[in-house]
């Protein structure tokens, strides 16, 4: 039998640590805790317990994905315990949490391995993660719930609650990202600022970590063909609040429609990063083939930028995108069906790091740049009362784009910060009247209560709902308890997850715009709904139809489609 030197390697180590902090109220304890313990790892299990304490399983830069879902969980468990899947699905129904139901199930296991196999560690949990993500194939299926069976059958209860949360990317114990950073600075005695730092510009937090062990963070910088956090805008609501707040010339530009991207530019290499750091380069072939810069002299560069779907002079609508993105073999045909450009609007290296140069000198940077398609620079214009602010915001919504952002020029790219050294104009496209015909119970704080909910509105005749999207926040702990209550004092019928509902409690949405969409009875599908309010004095026969549904998607396409 194989012996462990360090206690701290073992699977159960980190379950632990995982189980204390979700415990501990107290943000310091929680840093305390979890930094003693990063501090008592090897290189490569620090690397590893620092990305699953951060809620991932593979690094921003992976392709890889496990693909496990919670049926295919529930079905294992169902496997190798005693119990039968009605049990289960009350048990899971009780908690709220797939967690509990596994710790509860592997108590009661069934099945037993035939070799007795000495603790597993952080290292043997990971590559079995990283065998999940390869699996492919005819047999995937089967082969997957194989290795998920080896898995749980070789862990304890404790060990299996926290496997399934780091499976379903639901770790949910109470640590937050920067309470992870902290406790990285405590264990090897770094200071947090410095972290922070580290993190925005590599944007590799396992690496960090393994640096400020090692006491080399001196090493990251920036570099192209590695992601680095976005500067994002902050909200503001009108003109009049945008104009006196800063009381001076912005740089307006049109907030687009598209994909927030990252151009890396380095010799022949070009990539693309999404503002989740994941490399897109291989969605969009076309402009990781091109050459952005011409006879400029410059070598390396990242920009930042936005993808919009392009075709015969025209935007596209948002959702020609997401064809891109969520195909996974690109032909030919789809490439010509959805072409793409990338507009430029910041700098953040060219061949040095230009992110503490204002932006007035990073505008003057790129037009000194000469692009050629499919990139192109943004348009910009300077601006300051509230009266130019709204016509520039009304002709950005004209030209199909999603409205209008606004930048102190002498702002730096601050990366990875949100503030109001840029805004977003926002002014809500519209809003619906919709009833609630389906609710779901919530996960963690809200297990137990109907949490969810899909609503619909009228379609032609009065007894017709037809669903049009589904929202899960918006509303106040305290309404959502009321309207469990009530959602079950009205249910018709119900499969253990999701209850139907008697069309009768009206809420509010808003949304960010409206989309054709398959997935709902209506044929279209709110983009971003949020519950603006519970709509107490307005009953189901004056919620909106479909008819105004069609009338608002149709202005909004036709200002999409120039």
């Amino acid at each position: 039998m194989r012996l462990i030197e360090n206690l701290k390697e073992e699977f159960h180590s980190f379950a632990n640590i995982g189980e204390s902090i979700s415990h501990t109220r107290s943000k310091n304890e929680k840093i305390k805790i979890l930094g003693k313990y990063l501090r008592a790892l090897s290189d490569e299990s620090l690397k590893i317990a620092v990305l699953l304490f951060s809620g991932r399983i593979f690094p921003h830069e992976s392709k890889l994905v496990v693909n496990t879902s919670y049926s295919t969980i529930m079905s294992v468990l169902s496997e190798i315990s005693h119990l039968e899947n009605e049990e289960i699905n009350q048990i899971y129904l009780k908690h709220g949490d797939l967690g509990s139901l596994v710790e509860y199930a592997l108590a009661h296991k069934s099945v037993t391995p035939l070799l007795e196999y000495a603790p597993l560690t952080l290292t043997e949990v990971y590559n079995s993660l990283l065998k999940l993500g390869m699996i492919t194939g005819k047999s995937s299926q089967a082969n997957r719930k194989k290795t998920l069976s080896g898995l749980f059958l070789r862990c304890s209860p404790s060990e299996g609650k926290f496997l399934s949360k780091i499976l379903t990317g639901e770790l949910r114990i109470g640590l937050s990202e920067g309470l992870l950073l902290a406790s990285i600075a405590y264990g090897f005695g770094i200071r947090l600022d410095t972290i922070q730092n580290a993190v925005l510009v590599s944007g590799n937090l396992p690496n960090v970590s393994l640096l400020a062990k090692k006491k080399l963070l001196s090493e990251i910088k920036m570099q192209p063909l590695t992601p680095v956090s976005y500067m994002l805008a902050d909200a503001m609501y009108g003109p009049q609040e945008i104009a006196s707040y800063f009381g001076k010339s912005l740089i307006a530009e049109y907030k687009y429609d598209g994909i927030r991207a990252q151009l890396h530019v380095s010799g022949s290499n070009t990539k693309i990063f999404s503002r989740n750091l994941n490399d897109i380069t291989l969605n969009f072939p076309e402009l990781a083939q091109a050459r952005p810069m011409e006879n400029t002299g410059i070598t390396e560069g990242i920009f930042d930028g936005e993808i919009l779907a392009y075709k015969n002079e025209r935007v596209l609508p948002f959702q020609h995108l997401q064809k891109r993105l969520h195909s996974k073999n690109l032909s030919v045909e789809s490439l010509w069906e959805i072409p793409v450009i990338f507009i430029i609007f910041d700098v953040l290296y060219v061949d040095n790091d230009c992110t503490t140069i204002p932006l007035m000198r990073r505008k003057k940077i790129l037009a000194n740049l000469r692009f050629r398609k499919p990139f192109t620079l943004a348009k910009w214009t300077l601006i300051k009362n509230e009266e130019t602010i709204l016509q520039l915001f009304n002709e950005s919504k004209a030209l199909g784009y999603e409205g209008l952002v606004l930048k102190d020029p002498e702002s730096e790219y601050k990366i990875g910060k949100r503030g109001k050294k840029w805004v977003k104009l926002k002014i809500e496209l519209d809003t619906l009247d919709v009833v609630i015909v389906i609710a779901e119970y919530g996960h963690g704080k809200r297990a137990g209560l109907l949490s969810d909910y899909t609503f619909a509105v009228r379609g032609g005749e009065e007894s017709n709902f037809l669903t049009i999207g589904k929202a899960y926040s918006g509303l106040s702990d305290k309404e959502i308890q009321d309207l469990t209550s009530e959602l079950k004092s009205i249910a018709l019928d119900s499969d253990g997850y999701s209850i139907w509902v008697k069309p009768k409690i009206v809420l509010e949405v808003s949304f960010d715009s409206i989309q054709k969409s398959t997935r709902h009875q209506s044929g279209f599908a709110l983009r971003f709904p949020r519950i603006k309010s519970i709509r107490r004095d307005k009953g189901v026969k004056e919620i909106d139809n479909l008819e105004r549904v069609d009338q608002i998607y149709k202005r909004q396409i036709k200002s999409k489609i120039r």
